[in-house]
């Protein structure tokens, strides 16, 4: 039987970028979450983000925070090399678990994890998607799952940032073996995003991702037969689309405009009279809603405060997780699959792998 909190008490492991510009910001809004302990190895920087948010209790060992400091739950974010150390440590003390993307590095790490959580039943383990709660994204889910498009056919996707242009780019970042590249970094997003929206698995894949990692393309091929062509890059502009063609018209999804979704009928193309009178009226019944929600910071980093109301409802309320260790370890899966495909230059074929693994 779960125990139930009226406020979860927070131990958030790591204090780096995300934690201090989105995580920390959507928990000191909530309601339902106390961010009561923070750790990080790095003592000037633990200091400086504790002092910011009003964190008194502080730990460089993250060991220490879990089992002293008088908390409900944990959240991991510290880079991905430490994910399971951490996770299967906060579960071993009977903490609920949050788990930034992407999950882990290997599939060992990732099995290890369902095992601990599913001897653990009362307590609640989800992995950091945050683009699950963007609101364009859960619309135009609701959208493809309603067969409003038709049989989906062909989806394209990018995502690139300005990143590693900047001097705060952690030296984890740049490597593929500590959970660095464009792919763990940018491409695990879309990773998801592509199950969530299509509720279809990935099967072939072919990748290319020449060193040092920073730009990729992706191509593959769902069970169901819709075709992907993804694009990634962290030295460039800043960008996340995605469109979504199927027999009966398109969608295509700007994440970072607040009038970013737009629905073509087939025969129609973007930046015709009929699209552009559509679009200009959609942004005039939806300015109202659009200026309370730029005041909260924009969709985007409403993802963050999405994705922990979502978290604290499993919690005290007993609700769905709805990013999974499953969807953790799926979205791992095509990212090694993509890296090897860039490394051999060969289509790998995931169905192929699944079965040889079930067979061992």
């Amino acid at each position: 039987m779960k125990e139930h909190f009226s406020k979860v008490r927070l131990g958030v492991v790591g204090c780096g970028r995300v934690t201090e510009s989105r995580h920390l910001p959507a928990l000191g809004a909530s309601r339902e979450f106390e961010v009561v302990a923070l750790s990080d190895v790095d003592d000037a920087r633990l200091g400086r983000v504790a002092d910011r948010f009003g964190v008194e209790k502080r730990y460089r060992d993250y060991r220490e925070l879990i089992a002293g400091g008088n908390i409900d739950a944990v959240a991991v974010c510290v880079p991905p090399g430490l994910h399971a150390e951490v996770a299967l440590a906060a579960l071993a003390a009977g903490k609920h678990t949050f788990v930034e993307k992407p999950l882990a590095l290997r599939p060992e790490e990732c099995e290890l994890l369902s095992e601990r959580a599913s001897a653990a039943p009362a307590l609640n383990v989800m992995v950091g998607f945050n683009m699950r709660w963007h609101r364009l994204a859960r619309e135009a889910r609701a959208r493809v799952r309603s067969g409003e498009l038709g049989r989906v056919k062909l989806v394209r996707t990018v995502f690139t940032s300005g990143t590693r242009l900047g001097g705060d780019f952690a030296a984890w970042r740049r490597e593929r073996e500590t959970g660095g590249g464009v792919l763990f970094e940018l491409g695990t997003h879309h990773f998801d995003l592509l199950r969530f929206l299509l509720g279809d698995e990935v099967e072939e894949i072919y990748a290319s991702s020449p060193a040092p990692d920073e730009t990729a393309t992706f191509i593959a091929r769902t069970a169901g037969g819709a075709q992907i062509v993804s694009a990634f890059s962290e030295s460039t502009g800043e960008n996340h689309e995605l469109e979504i063609y199927g027999e009966r018209g398109w969608l295509r999804v700007a994440f970072y405009r607040a009038d970013g979704l737009e629905r073509l009928a087939p025969g129609r193309y973007p930046g015709s009279v009929g699209a552009r009178a559509g679009a200009l009226k959609r942004t005039l019944l939806e300015t109202p809603r659009l200026v309370r929600q730029l005041r909260r910071g924009g969709d985007y980093v409403a993802t963050y405060s999405g994705e922990w109301r979502h978290f604290a409802d499993a919690i005290l309320r007993d609700g769905p997780v709805e990013s999974t260790l499953e969807d953790g370890r799926r979205a791992l899966e095509i990212v090694l699959a993509a890296l090897e495909a860039s490394e051999t230059g060969r289509v790998v074929k995931l169905n192929a792998r699944r079965e040889a693994v079930a067979q061992v």
